[in-house]
Parts: structure tokens; C-alpha cells; sequence
């Protein structure tokens, strides 16, 4: 059963989202005039914080400051406000997951992929920490909690640093706070500088990394701030390094690495929709416009296609897509995934309640399974 929406002055709650550790957040909606909708990111200071001015003049002054970036891979801040007392900012919704989500499922990454979410990660602190006023004043932003759960990868192959403007949801992290934060000193934009050589270093896989890249990461987490690159200077030597790639990273390498990666239960915690299978569909369908190279990401969609199609009860539709992905495993000579793959097709051809042809596919990923 769906949960009720909770109106919150001019916004709708939709769902609370879990892992915000001061105060609380909710996936919510604008709406408007002639059906008119946004999705939006609400964070809630926790208690009644107008009664602490100090509190509240700290969350308006950093959400204020975090409002003037207008960045490709920053989560926008759009609006600031207070309702019964509570303080909340309104940031950008990225659909998509956090790279700490996907790093669950699979804790390592293709070194050009973590090179490239490090490279778009460092033009966004690069912008945010040039950021002046109109007078021309730096406004000195730092993000502060940089992590891989303030990274999200979208739906559509885009990174994005999330958390500038809500700095105070999150305790600091000792893997990435810089040695200055941890002393008690002033902090400027080289503490993120650090954080993102701790991101980077978290992605990295144990063999086949360029000894370049692990300098750089160990440039970027030097003990003493004035010791490392600017965000600015890193973005340039991840760049330069991501040259030597055996071939580029795309937007839609990503978008398929965030959807494959993620269970259903992790990421969708409501029942699967048409939406999402259809999300998985366009992402193997635009893999199959070129030879495809990453097989193994579009064996994991596959399955995971073939989950949702059962849960969801898309019977026909599925069964058509699991005769696909067993060609692709058998002829990967895949035994393991062709053996699922006769399973869920088995599973989605009773729904369907073509009984002979399931028990068929049920005796194939028997003889798979050896």
C-alpha cells in the first residue's frame, strides 16, 4: 500500500530516506499549476532549531553559499526555508544511486571508471572552491563530507557531488578527513582535495592500476594541505592519465554500472514499476547500438532485468528478454549465468502458464548446472 503523501508547506513527502544521520531527509515533490511536478531532496534540521539561533543562522548562511553553484556534476541547492519552526533546504534529486551503493555490491571498479568519476568529482570542487561573490570576494566553500556516499552516479551516466549546502546531516568520516580536520585547524578546499584521494583510493582495484594514478592519489592525500594539488590541478592529471585508457569511459557505461549493481531491495525498496524494467531495457538495448565490450555488466543487467520481470509479474515481455541474455551467456560459454537465465525464463513462462515450455527451461539450467 502506498505511503500517504505529507504535505510540508508548499511540498509533498514522499519517502524518507534512510542513512542521514542529524536531523532527517525525504524524496518529495513541487507541485504546481496544470499538473505541474518536481522531485526534490528535503533536509530537516532535526527538533525546533529557530529556537537555537546559532543553529539556524550556521544551516542558512552554508545552504545561502551552496545556492550560487550552478555546476554539471554539483546537486543544486533550491530552496531554503522554515516550517513549524523547522529549518530545511531543498537540494537537486539525482535518480540514480550513491558510489557507496554500488561499492557494496561490487567493491572495486575498473580503474578508468573510478579515474573518470574522480576527474568529474575534481571539476566540481575545482568550480565550487574558485566560487567569488559579485564584488569578486572567494566565497571559500569546502564541502567538508566528501565521501563515496556524497557521489552519486544517475540514471543517465552523470556524476554528481551531493551534500554542498547540507554539510551538518553527516558526521565527519575518519577515512576522509584531512590531517588538519583532525587536528583542529582551519580547513580550505585542499581538505576536499583529500577526500577525494580517499574516494579514489576506495574505487581502485588491487592490480592493473598505472603507477601514475596511485601517485596522484598519494599526492592528493599528503599530510600537510599545502603539500597536495588543487582540485583544479588533479582534475588535470586524472585527465591525462584516463588517456592511456584502452578505450573511454561513456555516460552510458555508467548509467548500465549504476543499474546493474544495485539489488532490487537496496535500491527500490517499493515494489518494481514498468519504469524500472524499462530502465534496464533502454540500457541493454543502447549497449547492443555498438559491439558490445562489457559483458559482464550486460550479463548482470540481464539478471536483473529477469528479477524484476518475476517480481513484477511482466511475464511475456520478460520471458522474450531471459531468450536473449541465455544466447549471450552460452555463447560466453557462461554456464553460471545461462543456468539463471533458464531459471527466470522457466519462472516467468509458468506465470504465464505455459507449463510444457517452463518445465523445459527448468531441465536446460539442470543440465547447465552440470
Amino acid at each position: 500500500m502506498p505511503t500517504p503523501e505529507v504535505v510540508f508547506g508548499k511540498y509533498r513527502l514522499l519517502q524518507r530516506v534512510e542513512g542521514v544521520e542529524t536531523g532527517e531527509a525525504h524524496l518529495a515533490k513541487l507541485v504546481g499549476i496544470h499538473g505541474f511536478e518536481k522531485r526534490v531532496l528535503i533536509w530537516r534540521v532535526g527538533g525546533t532549531p529557530m529556537a537555537d539561533a546559532e543553529l539556524a543562522d550556521a544551516v542558512m548562511f552554508e545552504a545561502k553559499q551552496a545556492a550560487s553553484l550552478s555546476h554539471a556534476n554539483i546537486a543544486q541547492v533550491l530552496d531554503l526555508g522554515v516550517v513549524d519552526e523547522r529549518c530545511f533546504v531543498v537540494t537537486e534529486h539525482v535518480p540514480g544511486h550513491t558510489l557507496d551503493a554500488v561499492l557494496r555490491v561490487t567493491p572495486e571498479l575498473r580503474w578508468p571508471v573510478a579515474a573518470h568519476i574522480a576527474a568529474e568529482v575534481a571539476g566540481a570542487l575545482s568550480y565550487a572552491h574558485g566560487r567569488r561573490t559579485p564584488n569578486g570576494e572567494l566565497l571559500r566553500l569546502v564541502h567538508r563530507r566528501l565521501s563515496v556516499g556524497r557521489v552519486a552516479l544517475s540514471s543517465a551516466g552523470d556524476v554528481k557531488v551531493i551534500g554542498f549546502g547540507t554539510s551538518w546531516a553527516w558526521t565527519p568520516l575518519d577515512e576522509y578527513r584531512s590531517p588538519e580536520e583532525v587536528r583542529g585547524e582551519p580547513v580550505d578546499g585542499r581538505a576536499d582535495v583529500f577526500a577525494l584521494g580517499a574516494v579514489l583510493r576506495r574505487c581502485m582495484p588491487q592490480a592493473g592500476v598505472p603507477d601514475a594514478l596511485r601517485d596522484l592519489i598519494d599526492w592528493a592525500m599528503q599530510p600537510y594541505p599545502e603539500q597536495r594539488p588543487t582540485a583544479a590541478e588533479l582534475r588535470r592529471e586524472v585527465t591525462r592519465i584516463l588517456h592511456t585508457a584502452e578505450r573511454p569511459i561513456s555516460p552510458r557505461e555508467l548509467a548500465a554500472l549504476a543499474v546493474a549493481h544495485v539489488p532490487p531491495t537496496r535500491c527500490r525498496p517499493e515494489p518494481p514499476t514498468a519504469d524500472s524494467i524499462e530502465e534496464i531495457e533502454r540500457a541493454l538495448d543502447s549497449m547492443m547500438l555498438e559491439p558490445p565490450t562489457d559483458t559482464r555488466t550486460m550479463l548482470q543487467l540481464y539478471e536483473r532485468l529477469g528479477r524484476l520481470c518475476v517480481e513484477a509479474h511482466v511475464a511475456e515481455r520478460g520471458a522474450a528478454r531471459m531468450t536473449r541474455a541465455f544466447d549471450l551467456a552460452d555463447g560466453l560459454g557462461r554456464d553460471d549465468y545461462a543456468a539463471r537465465f533458464c531459471i527466470l525464463r522457466s519462472e516467468l513462462l509458468g506465470q504465464a502458464n505455459r507449463t510444457d515450455e517452463s518445465r523445459d527451461w527448468l531441465e536446460r539450467a539442470t543440465a547447465f548446472r552440470g
